[in-house]
């Protein structure tokens, strides 16, 4: 009997995360670009913050990705403090609506829901209909589970054992009321979902396990547990990000000190709302909403004040030596659209950087005598690039992990080839600068016969480049088009210049080795331009 309570109690559990899981990433895929337009919208008016907070956090079902998503967003710094700190109360309020779908009376209906939505997920091959039949067996996994739990629990009201073992977890007493907060909030933790929390507390109290006052003292403590999650996101984060994530702790703390201070009026309050005698599951989810509406109103004219505080605990980081080149972290896994879109930023900061080191090599064609003060900035140029290529690297290879429909998957492909390329063209400049630098000091003059097709080359592979990364910031398919023509053009003029240098050179020169590594680094950055091409083209 006691291993057949187990075993139906951990599978229900399963069952019901795994619904969880698969209702959000569903929910998330669907939302992806509506939550970036909601973001968008972002001010600092802390109202439209958490009207913010609450949508997003309705659209993917998960106060969780809502926070871990807020924090990520600062420690990007695409989000303020004040702003993320709007979110995380709108999550408050958002999660509860979760609340409201387990206490409806469907957990007959989970089974077949799970059975039609797998037979049409295995019949149907179009991505966008598979992920919305996913969103829709999430559910029945959910009440599928809720059932299992409620099943195997309906037992233990006749076991002597758990009926007293139950009995310890009353509030009836102001330690047994924060004995209980406390239980709940360590379950919640561990579990890291106060949906699944919320759910087994409304089994409990439905089977007559706990009573209604147990239950809204263990709701109260799933507020702080659900906490954890962004907690460990922010470990390693920036400053301002672990500063959000304090605040949601603290916002929930907050919270259940005054309810548990006034716990006794708190439960006459919500008895004004549902009666919890014959609607216990409905008075259950009530309380969580009640609760995390009234928080929000209380603490809403405090946020600037938080803010303060928070700022003063948080040391910021450039006390701590922050290095970081990119906006882009692991914490905005949650919204894999918004990593493609703030890569393709970064990408484009790289082009810029790129056509800083090409217009300094330009100078130093003209003036020779400036190769000594710009051949330390094209190295400094080059080994940035490196830095964002590693850090766009870390995070797109991660994004590449998750479940992406084939456009994201498309787009990060392309990101992070573009990237490469990129940085590899960085590498060719310095060279190109290191070798001008090795001919002035040798004090090696080029002629200006071969200055010209220098310049040419240079000229050259700089529109390409341009057109290039124009194209690739607006999709237009014309650039890559006429951008094999002025490829093919780099190509007759590094042959051309190659060509004129052999007729007119003396073997022996020390010029030969220098010049001629200078224009194969061109007509090597042309190829890599080319390769950027290519890869647009295929799509």
């Amino acid at each position: 009997m006691y291993l057949k309570i187990i075993f139906e109690l951990i599978g229900g559990l399963g069952m019901f995360l795994f619904g969880m899981e698969l209702m959000s990433s569903g929910m998330q895929k669907i939302a992806g670009p509506r939550l970036k337009k909601i973001l968008s919208t972002l001010t600092n008016n802390r109202i439209l913050g958490i009207i913010v907070g609450i949508l997003i956090t309705a659209l993917v079902q998960s106060s969780s990705v809502s926070t871990v998503m807020a924090v990520g967003f600062v420690n990007a710094s695409l989000l303020t403090l004040k702003q993320a700190l709007g979110i995380i109360l709108g999550a408050n309020i958002g999660t509860t609506i979760t609340g409201w779908l387990l206490v409806l009376n469907i957990g007959k209906y989970g089974l077949p829901i799970v059975g039609v939505g797998a037979i049409l997920y295995m019949f149907n091959k179009t991505e966008k209909v598979r992920t919305k039949i996913s969103v829709i067996m999430g559910f029945g996994f959910i009440f599928l589970g809720l059932q299992l739990m409620s099943s195997s629990l309906s037992p233990i009201r006749e076991m002597p054992f758990f009926i007293e073992l139950f009995q310890k977890f009353k509030v009836d007493s102001y330690i047994g009321l924060i004995k209980v907060t406390l239980v709940g909030a360590l379950l919640t933790a561990i579990v890291q979902s106060s949906a699944a929390t919320l759910g087994i507390t409304i089994t409990l109290a439905l089977q007559g396990l706990i009573d209604y006052e147990t239950a809204v003292a263990l709701v109260l403590g799933e507020n702080i547990g659900t906490t954890i999650t962004a907690f460990l996101a922010s470990i390693g984060a920036k400053a301002n990000a672990k500063r959000a994530a304090y605040a949601h702790t603290l916002i929930n703390i907050i919270g259940v000190i005054w309810v548990t201070s006034i716990f006794k009026y708190y439960l006459q309050f919500l008895d004004i709302f549902i009666d919890s005698k014959n609607h216990i599951g409905a008075a259950i989810a009530a309380a969580h909403t009640i609760f995390n509406i009234s928080n929000v109103i209380i603490l809403t004219p405090f946020v600037g004040y938080l803010d303060k505080v928070l700022q003063k605990i948080v040391k910021d980081d450039i006390e701590q030596g922050e290095t970081r080149v990119t906006r882009l972290n692991s914490l905005m896994m949650t919204l894999p659209s918004l990593i493609i879109d703030q890569t393709k930023i970064e990408i484009i900061t790289m082009s810029r950087l790129l056509q800083d080191g090409f217009s300094k090599v330009e100078e130093v064609l003209d003036v020779p005598e400036k190769i000594s003060t710009y051949v330390e900035e094209v190295s400094n140029i080059e080994d940035k690039l490196d830095l964002y290529e590693k850090e766009i690297y870390d995070t797109n290879f991660s994004l590449l992990n998750k479940s992406l429909n084939n456009n994201l998957i498309e787009e990060t492909r392309i990101n992070l080839l573009t990237c490469d390329e990129y940085e590899t063209m960085g590498d060719y400049l310095n060279r190109i600068a290191n070798r001008l630098n090795m001919l002035y000091e040798n004090s090696i003059d080029i002629d200006e016969n071969r200055k010209k097709y220098l310049h040419i080359l240079h000229k050259e592979t700089l529109s390409l480049f341009v057109d290039i990364t124009k194209g690739y910031e607006t999709k237009e398919r014309e650039l890559f088009a006429s951008g094999i023509k002025k490829y093919s053009h780099v190509k007759s003029v590094y042959k051309e210049a190659k060509r004129e240098h052999f007729v007119n050179s003396d073997i022996h020169s020390r010029l030969n080795t220098g010049y001629l590594d200078v224009i194969n680094y061109y007509r090597r950055i042309a190829d890599h331009i080319y390769n950027i091409i290519e890869n647009f083209m295929k799509i």
